[in-house]
């Protein structure tokens, strides 16, 4: 194993801060020490490439999480995705030209990394429950069902915000400050839950429970989506999540899912092909672009923790 150089590494060990910026900072600074060390050296899936009417992705979710849930008769293969952020997910998978797409999104990253689509149905933007700070399961499935019977001759993209924290169950209503943003990372008020476990701030046994909540919660809302559905559905994800796992030989912990960290078990993500009975009939139209200059993204943003 390599060992840190000194100075890194009291410089490490100076910022455990619970409450201060300092854990913020910590935790970037980790990220960035590992990202030159970790290796792909293992097969990737092209989402857009591959062969689905409907591709619903539940945000930061684990393939063993999803095995160990999964609502299915079809079991969950295990792949790995192209990115390790949902940033990089739509930049790697759907920039460009999508004319027989249409994108239903819970996560405002698709207004600042989304490509070009037959429409974009940005939920995030007027289904957002303030109380949780996030787009709630049942909200993102009554759209997209409304969006389906708008364009049924599209390809359909449904992205689910959870098990993506903000954890909207019991099990999270436990973890007090589980994250406030503000005003960015620079002035949040308490640091998020990955920064808080990287601190020693919080029960990780607790986090995961969290976690797994929010994908229960979602899972029967997702049920409900793909049994209205025609066509070739697959459920999946951008991203997978970590809880203190190692990606490099350097021995540092990482939690969440920092972008361009092309780790194996950060990367693996399930893939469930659902059975059908028709296949959809695609067409391709106009395209408009997925950005949005919308005040609104960047708050919602920092909710989630992004930003």
């Amino acid at each position: 194993m390599v060992s840190l150089p000194e100075p890194i590494a009291s410089f490490v060990r100076w910022l455990p801060s619970e409450f201060s910026t300092a854990s913020v900072l910590k935790r970037e600074l980790k990220a960035r020490l590992v990202r030159p060390f970790v290796r792909q050296d293992y097969e990737t899936i092209s989402y857009g490439e591959r062969d689905w009417d409907t591709l619903v992705v539940l945000d930061a979710c684990r393939y063993d999480v999803f095995a160990a849930n999964n609502p299915f008769t079809v079991p969950a293969e295990r792949v790995n995705s192209n990115a390790s952020h949902t940033s990089d997910f739509l930049s790697a998978n759907f920039a460009g030209d999508h004319p027989d797409t249409v994108y239903v999104t819970a996560s405002p990253q698709v207004a600042n990394h989304g490509g070009d689509f037959a429409h974009v149905e940005h939920v995030w933007r007027d289904g957002w429950d303030e109380a949780t700070d996030t787009v709630l399961p049942e909200t993102m499935t009554d759209r997209a069902l409304e969006v389906a019977q708008t364009h049924p001759e599209k390809r359909l993209i449904v992205h689910y915000m959870q098990p993506h924290y903000p954890f909207i169950g019991e099990a999270g209503a436990d973890l007090a400050a589980q994250g406030s943003f503000l005003d960015g990372r620079a002035d949040r008020a308490y640091p998020s839950v990955w920064e808080r476990l990287d601190a020693g701030a919080a029960d990780e046994a607790q986090v995961w429970d969290a976690y797994e909540e929010n994908l229960r919660i979602a899972l029967p809302e997702v049920q409900r989506l793909v049994e209205a559905l025609d066509g070739k559905t697959v459920v999946t994800s951008d991203h997978g999540n970590l809880f203190g796992e190692r990606v490099s030989p350097l021995p540092i912990d990482i939690y969440g899912h920092p972008p361009g960290i092309a780790d194996e078990e950060l990367t693996a993500v399930p893939w469930v092909e659902l059975p059908f009975e028709q296949r959809r009939e695609i067409r391709k139209t106009e395209t408009r672009s997925a950005t949005t200059d919308d005040g609104d993204v960047e708050e919602r943003l920092e909710s989630l923790g992004y930003v």
